[in-house]
């Protein structure tokens, strides 16, 4: 009836391979391209803002990074959209029951257009607060201001809402069909043309950060437009039907639900950022002048933590990546009433998450000055303070990423098997009942007690201490998790048992 939609009928073949196959083999098959696939997304956003560091200096990097938290409030629409829907459809499907799977699709898709639409019309209209609120600071006036640059990016930014939906968050739902290495295709192709048309815009066409904007919608829409094709031509087991392309309360209340966490962890985010941006500046400020920096203070401070922020990424992406691999499994599983499956998944891959961690926090608590020299260009105004405060910085926020890479699949593992409340809580607690207080509360306790610009320290050290509180709050909850399957498997062994020994008696 309309262009790519198939009216009627069931889907093809479902992925029953993930109730027998090797899990090892599994793991390796789904997180390998989700992990490549992340690690390219992150490295793309790392050299975007490499090359906005080169262009525009330190300056740039914080423009960047105040406009971070809106982009980031962008993104936790499309994960929750995308990341509620592929856990139901991953359900659904180890359930045999296609068409609810389907449902679920085309609910996503119209609540992505819908989402989107409210973000373009409310985000041009109320620009200019957003980004005085999430802290950036300089005149209006002055088009090398922090704001000016923040402002010339976002507007761009905010027009591919849309594509970025899609290319992100849909994506998942190729991912839950089985089909990992399609996915991550469809990644590589937004992040590798990202980074090649940002080199272009800044350095060939010589544009301003604005540039590096286009260059992020451009990619988005290309890899949405990969995406589309692949479901109107037919090539995925599941379809985009018209009939579901429309309002669905129930539904679309479930996929909220399911897709709670990480909306949760990215506007925690957003609010996390909001307020240590506006920290960053005024402790900066404080810090600039006890050094008597002849540069602004604050927007350094700034810039330091986009660049670190930019670095640590870099490592968790590896986890969050195998956390997205190890998701299907577990959600196929769950809905297959396979618990022994479900804890050998987790379990196995919370030692391989614990084993790499260790080698990339070591490697970056070792060569921390390589990471940042990057984002620096020889000879600038400040450039040794600005060296040995970014050493610091990433040193203090990379001190317990061990840590980290259990938290992040904790979390993902209560998701994939429809627990989105247990995880949810888990993050709150992380981001809101430590990170959040911690960091209003060192920052003052550093400068009340260690003296004048010192309370920029407590900035840097509140994350290590927030990830060790949330990963001793994601270890109570596993082990409770895991000795109630553990017992609810023993129980089935024993009734197995007793069934086996009467139908014997009987014979």
């Amino acid at each position: 009836m309309s262009v790519g939609f198939q009216s009627e009928g069931s889907s093809a073949k479902n992925p029953d391979f993930m109730e027998s196959r090797s899990i090892p083999w599994l793991l390796l098959q789904f997180s390998l391209p989700a992990i490549i696939a992340s690690l390219v997304s992150v490295t793309y956003n790392l050299v975007a803002r490499i090359f906005v560091a080169q262009r525009f200096g330190m300056d740039g990097v914080a423009a960047v990074t105040v406009a971070f938290p809106v982009i980031v409030l962008f993104l936790a629409v499309a994960m929750t959209i995308g990341t509620g829907a592929t856990i139901l459809i991953s359900i659904r499907l180890g359930e045999k029951n296609n068409d609810k799977a389907e449902e679920a699709l085309g609910q996503a898709l119209f609540l992505s257009v819908l989402t989107a639409a409210v973000f373009i019309f409310f985000g041009q209209i109320f620009l200019d607060p957003i980004l005085r609120l999430v802290g950036a600071t300089g005149d209006a006036a002055d088009p090398n201001s922090v704001f000016s640059l923040a402002k010339s990016y976002l507007s761009v930014v905010i027009w591919g809402v849309l594509t970025q939906h899609i290319a992100f968050g849909v994506n998942n739902f190729i991912r839950a069909e089985g089909k990992p290495f399609i996915a991550m295709v469809s990644m590589l192709i937004s992040a590798i043309l990202n980074g090649a048309l940002d080199y272009v815009f800044l350095f060939v066409f010589r544009t301003g950060i604005w540039g590096a904007g286009l260059a992020n919608v451009l990619a988005c829409a290309v890899a949405a437009g990969w995406i589309m094709y692949l479901y109107f031509s037919g090539k995925t087991i599941l379809r985009w039907r018209l009939k579901y392309f429309r309002i669905n309360w129930p539904l679309a209340k479930d996929i909220a639900i399911c897709g709670a966490v990480p909306f949760a962890t990215q506007a925690c985010s957003a609010i996390m950022q909001t307020t240590q941006n506006n920290l960053l500046v005024h402790y900066g400020n404080l810090y600039g002048q006890a050094h008597g920096y002849a540069f602004n203070g604050g927007d350094l401070a700034v810039g330091i933590m986009g660049t670190v922020v930019a670095i640590s990424s870099t490592l968790i992406m590896p986890f969050l990546g195998l956390g997205q691999g190890m998701q299907p499994i577990i959600g196929y599983n769950s809905g297959a009433n396979r618990l022994d499956r479900v804890l050998d998944t987790v379990k196995l891959t919370i030692k391989v998450a614990v084993i790499g961690s260790l080698f990339l926090w070591f490697f970056l608590e070792w060569r921390a000055d390589w990471a940042v020299k990057w984002f620096l260009r020889v000879g600038e105004e400040g450039y040794d303070e600005k060296l040995r405060l970014g050493i610091l910085a990433i040193r203090a926020l990379c001190l317990c990423v061990p840590f980290i890479a259990v938290n992040v699949l904790a979390s993902g593992y209560f998701q994939a098997q429809g627990r989105p409340i247990l995880a949810l809580m888990m993050t709150l607690a992380r981001q809101l009942l430590v990170l959040l207080p911690c960091l209003v509360l060192s920052t003052y306790l550093f400068e009340r007690f260690w003296g004048f610009g010192k309370g920029l320290n407590g900035c840097w050290f509140s994350f290590p201490a927030a990830d060790l509180s949330g990963f001793l709050i994601a270890l109570v909850f596993l082990r409770i998790d895991f000795k109630a399957k553990h017992k609810l498997l023993r129980e089935r062994q024993e009734q197995a048992l007793r069934g086996a020994a009467t139908e014997k008696e009987t014979v």
